[in-house]
């Protein structure tokens, strides 16, 4: 992961990660959409809402972070948790439209966008475990186009 070390680095991050994400959900045909991902049960189109959610669960993380805090939960309640995560995103999404994943994104775009400039000159290397990984705040404002990057790659086309 790519450490971002000031506003001006999160702020072209973040973009990118829009911009990637808004050409992934365009470029999906209807009959793609629908598609099985090489993701775990999910459709082209349910992994297309897991990373419009995942856009606005950041602020949490970020502010965790910035406190030097993770999220590392023991084995066996990351098991839990990932499995109420495929539950989650199955059934949230349901009605999911690229339009609609595109406004979700969007909402999670702005939300996490709002958050770079409460960042200090000295908070930008805070950091703690998140989810098994060492994350840093910069790290953090990074991670929505690394989210977009590697679920682009899971899905299938023509």
């Amino acid at each position: 992961m790519s450490e971002i070390t000031n506003a001006d680095e999160a702020r072209a991050s973040l973009e990118e990660a829009r911009e990637a994400y808004r050409a992934l959900v365009m470029g999906l045909s209807s009959d793609e959409w629908s598609r099985q991902s090489d993701n775990g049960g999910w459709t082209n189109g349910q992994l297309c809402w897991h990373v419009a959610f995942g856009a606005g669960a950041g602020g949490n993380t970020i502010g965790r972070l910035r406190q030097n805090k993770g999220m590392n939960p023991p084995g066996p309640l990351m098991a839990m948790f990932n499995f109420a995560s495929l539950w989650m995103v199955r059934i949230r999404s349901r009605n999911a439209t690229p339009e609609s994943v595109l406004a979700f994104f969007d909402e999670g775009y702005r939300k996490t966008m709002s958050l770079v400039d409460t960042v200090g000159d000295d908070e930008w290397g805070n950091g703690g475990m998140f989810l098994g990984e060492p994350m840093t705040v910069g790290g953090a404002f990074g991670y929505m186009k690394e989210h977009v990057i590697e679920h682009s790659a899971e899905m299938r086309r023509d």
